[in-house]
């Protein structure tokens, strides 16, 4: 049997990966949705991401000679790709929408930062996680951390607000059930199914309320948009459910909180947002709660396996 450390380092490593993809795609897609009909955009999105990866999924069921899909892998992939790859990104960025306008796009964030904790609590009581100590003061210090980076002078509370919420717990709702899924499916399948049956229930919700014409007339700059927040969206599912196969489901949507101290630093490079003390010190606190929850063990799995891939070129050099 395979040691712990080459099962779980390289895990964990492309959950690192992600929290930075997270954090930069957030940022991109501040611009990305700007004047553009969000309903149409992030179907189209999602259509272009779940086209890319059914054939990818086919390749590799192939290569790992997977067993044919059961009836219940069908009905778990379907409701993975519409809680999971549907509904919440209609409510997140609508909530969004929302929430900018009535100026609570702050709060709205916020809540968006909980999905760990919601995502915990269905791992410890769904999929029979362990619950440590140092997940419990992990969580407070990615909750403070979340907070400091926040400036708090804005509605605590909008419409906007509750559409995020809810978005958040569909993803916590949808990443438990796909780690179940992950037991017994390759990632590649759970990957497709996530976006490819999304995308296609983003296409029906899209007919039924008329939009489409909205598609027709995107322009040049809005396509170019909606490639480039597909791949950002690609890099995003490719290495987070790999990822999730080796990695508790808490630990790893705790690590994923690190996409906001990434968004928050390209805040203050990019666009010369106040790099203020306070913000600083939640961003090394989010880093510091994220390192708690990982734990000791675990980095030490990332080390062995990093040693085992840099070993070779050492001794070759």
């Amino acid at each position: 049997m395979a040691d712990r450390s080459s099962w779980v380092g390289p895990g964990l490593l492309l959950v690192f990966l992600t929290a930075f993809v997270s954090g930069v795609s957030t940022f991109v897609n501040a611009y990305a949705v700007g004047g553009t009909n969000s309903d149409a955009f992030v179907t189209v999105r999602n259509l272009v991401v779940g086209a890319a990866f059914v054939p990818v999924a086919l390749v590799s069921a192939r290569s790992l000679r997977a067993a044919a899909l059961r009836r219940v892998d069908w009905l778990r992939l379907g409701l993975i790709g519409l809680v999971g790859g549907a509904i919440p990104f209609l409510l997140f960025f609508h909530g969004l929408e929302l929430a900018t306008k009535a100026g609570g796009a702050v709060t709205a964030s916020f809540a968006y930062r909980t999905l760990f904790l919601w995502a915990t609590v269905f791992a410890v009581l769904y999929l029979r996680e362990r619950f440590h100590w140092r997940i419990a003061l992990g969580a407070g210090l990615l909750l403070g951390g979340s907070a400091l980076l926040l400036s708090w002078n804005a509605p605590v509370w909008t419409d906007g607000t509750a559409y995020v919420l809810a978005a958040t717990v569909l993803w916590a709702v949808e990443y438990t059930i796909s780690k179940r899924a992950l037991r017994d499916l390759p990632s590649a399948t759970v990957m497709a199914g996530r976006m490819g049956f999304g995308g296609a229930f983003l296409a029906a919700y899209l007919a039924l309320t008329a939009q489409w014409g909205v598609v027709a007339g995107f322009s040049g700059a809005q396509w170019a948009w909606v490639g480039i927040s597909a791949a950002f969206l690609s890099a995003f599912v490719a290495t987070w459910y790999t990822g999730l196969k080796r990695v508790d489901l808490g630990v790893a949507t705790s690590v994923l909180v690190l996409g906001f101290p990434v968004t928050w630093l390209l805040g203050v490079m990019v666009q010369g947002r106040p790099l203020t003390l306070e913000a600083a010190l939640g961003a090394l606190v989010v880093v510091a709660g994220a390192g708690v929850v990982v734990g000791l063990s675990q980095f030490r799995d990332v080390g062995r396996f990093l040693g085992r891939v840099l070993r070779p070129s050492a001794t070759a050099a």
